[in-house]
């Protein structure tokens, strides 16, 4: 099904398909375009017949359900309709003028650090943009870009799919955290091989996890894991405690200075020449995708933001 092929079809129509595919339900769809439940459903029922096909099943207890051609038709009107925003914001010429929602994701342990500058940024220079953000981890934020669940996502640029195309903003250098009572506390940096002997508190979440381990194997190390956790705030407490010591790719927000938590952080000790034991930061979006006048905005303001000023927490 091309909608392109049916001059006939009005963006009033697809306007009224996708909020009621978004929303489940007419009477929420008219609540939110301030219509009447009737004329959203008398607007949905003429575009089925230009198509030619059933779109949706209303019922009462349940709300719409799309067809199998009505989800086809649902992807491409969110396009035609994100098309028609770029046009009319690109008319205006300028990023005050872009409007629309846009939802993004970022990996979750970048979200205290990049969420909340990005977004103050993005507010500034786009105000009528209404964002919204998701937090997840690697593999399920890429599902997300993928079936179009979120537009762009802040990503380590480690085992990306090659359905996804990236933008490099910025790079994290890995870092020792250690207990406040570690041999090693008042040592400028630290080495892997100064603490091959600690029990090692693994943050297990791919890719960084996957990065950790080969720094061990790069340097000759097999490690002993004796806790794991996708948490930073449980891995830096174990750590506090005494149980081993932790490798992490960026320093991790805290909600008290680092001495009062137990914990010491320092860099990892490597030759200036070594480079690869840094992680990527980039900024990711569907390969198959021609962004918007929104998403676009905000990978050329994040490239602008965190290229030129890097968060001081990374």
């Amino acid at each position: 099904m091309n909608l392109n092929s049916h001059p006939a079809i009005t963006l009033r129509q697809i306007w009224h398909f996708v909020v009621a595919a978004e929303t489940g339900t007419m009477s929420e769809a008219a609540r939110r375009l301030h219509m009447a439940p009737s004329a959203i459903s008398m607007s949905i029922s003429e575009l089925e017949r230009i198509i030619g096909a059933e779109l949706c099943i209303k019922r009462k207890s349940k709300g719409l359900t799309l067809t199998s051609t009505g989800r086809a038709v649902f992807l491409q009107a969110r396009q035609l309709l994100d098309l028609a925003d770029e046009i009319a914001s690109l008319s205006k010429g300028d990023r005050p003028n872009v409007r629309g929602p846009l939802t993004v994701g970022c990996y979750m342990t970048l979200g205290p650090t990049i969420i909340p500058p990005m977004l103050a940024e993005f507010a500034r220079q786009c105000p009528q943009v209404d964002v919204d953000f998701v937090e997840g981890y690697h593999e399920d934020l890429q599902d997300r870009l993928l079936d179009g669940s979120i537009d762009a996502a802040f990503l380590y640029d480690m085992s990306i799919s090659p359905a996804i195309r990236t933008a490099p903003l910025l790079a994290a250098d890995p870092y020792i955290l250690l207990s406040a009572g570690h041999p090693l506390h008042a040592a400028a940096e630290v080495g892997l091989k100064e603490i091959a002997a600690d029990p090692l508190i693994f943050f297990d979440a791919p890719p960084i996890s996957s990065r950790i381990l080969e720094m061990y194997r790069e340097a000759g190390l097999a490690p002993h894991v004796l806790h794991r956790s996708r948490s930073y705030a449980t891995v830096r407490s174990l750590v506090a405690t005494g149980r081993g010591v932790a490798v992490l790719f960026q320093r991790p927000q805290l909600e008290a200075p680092y001495e009062e938590l137990g914990v010491v952080l320092k860099p990892l000790a490597q030759p200036r020449s070594a480079t690869r034991s840094q992680a990527l930061v980039s900024l990711a979006w569907p390969r198959s995708t021609r962004l918007n006048a929104r998403a676009q905005a905000w990978v050329d303001i994040a490239t602008e933001r965190f290229s030129a000023n890097p968060p001081d927490v990374l």
